[in-house]
């Protein structure tokens, strides 16, 4: 039991003081701290970014099962994208396509390469009941 309390005050500790009352707790039982969104307006698309300290440990189970981090991504267009916009209107109301939800193990300024950081991207497509894998081959 002390072990686990000290582990969630380490996670805890690695998340800015801010960032500890916003963060959602995934499907997976997995903490994320949302950053905020991006709005690519070139690609019509929504930037999701998350911060999720679990990604940092080594071995991590959570980061060795993808399947688990594709729901939790999944989840997270499907309710957090809705959450941009005014009660009834749609991202695709809005003229937005998709959003590309990114999972890292810490902050990263969008468009820099930091190779020291776990990153995971994965790019969806809105549709009437919420997200779907966006298979497209044209997205970079």
């Amino acid at each position: 039991m002390r072990s686990a309390l000290v582990l969630g005050l380490a996670v805890a500790a690695a998340l800015p003081p801010s960032a500890q009352a916003d963060a959602l707790r995934l499907p997976s039982g997995v903490d994320a701290q949302p950053l905020e969104p991006i709005w690519d307006e070139d690609l019509s698309v929504i930037r999701l970014r998350y911060i999720v300290p679990r990604l940092a440990e080594p071995a991590s189970l959570y980061a060795a099962n993808t399947e688990l981090v594709f729901d939790d991504m999944l989840w997270l267009c499907e309710t957090q994208a809705r959450r941009l916009f005014e009660p009834g209107q749609t991202p695709q109301y809005e003229g937005w396509e998709g959003a590309v939800v990114t999972l890292m193990d810490r902050e990263v300024e969008f468009g820099v390469t930091d190779a020291d950081s776990l990153q995971f991207f994965e790019w969806f497509s809105f549709t009437m009941d919420g997200c779907e894998i966006d298979l497209d081959e044209y997205h970079d």
